[in-house]
């Protein structure tokens, strides 16, 4: 009987971890409405560089933890205020080249943003904040 309840708590404990790590905003509180406003959709030309260097890992089909950071599947479900940061996070890391990771880089090299377009995306990213 003791190894019954102790394999239920321990099933219960699992599902509640896996419930945190597929949505941690819910779990710490820090969800918001869409007090910003609906979000816009991704700009044609953004759009494009997002489809061949960012899609394969942070997208509905993707990495759980990559798209748990962004998720341009959902990108239209963001509020403005959230488009905004996730903009400017994506400018930050395509200009310190940690993202797309390394090791995806040496797999795709023909998918890796050129300096134009990382240059195009923070242009992009920087009229938003206006």
């Amino acid at each position: 009987m003791k190894k019954i309840a102790l394999v239920s708590l321990l099933a219960t404990s699992v599902l509640f971890a896996v419930a945190i790590v597929m949505n941690p905003q819910t779990a710490s509180g820090s969800k918001k409405t869409n007090a910003g406003g609906p979000g816009t959709a991704l700009p044609d030309s953004i759009h494009k560089i997002v489809q061949k260097a960012c899609m394969d890992c942070h997208s509905d089909d993707g990495n759980f933890m990559a798209k748990g950071k962004i998720n341009f599947s959902a990108w239209e479900k963001y509020d403005s205020e959230k488009q905004i940061s996730k903009a400017g996070a994506m400018c930050k890391v395509l200009t310190k080249s940690s993202m797309p990771p390394k090791k995806w880089r040496a797999n795709n090299p023909n998918d890796v943003p050129t300096q134009a377009e990382i240059d195009m995306v923070c242009k992009w990213a920087k009229g938003l904040q206006k």
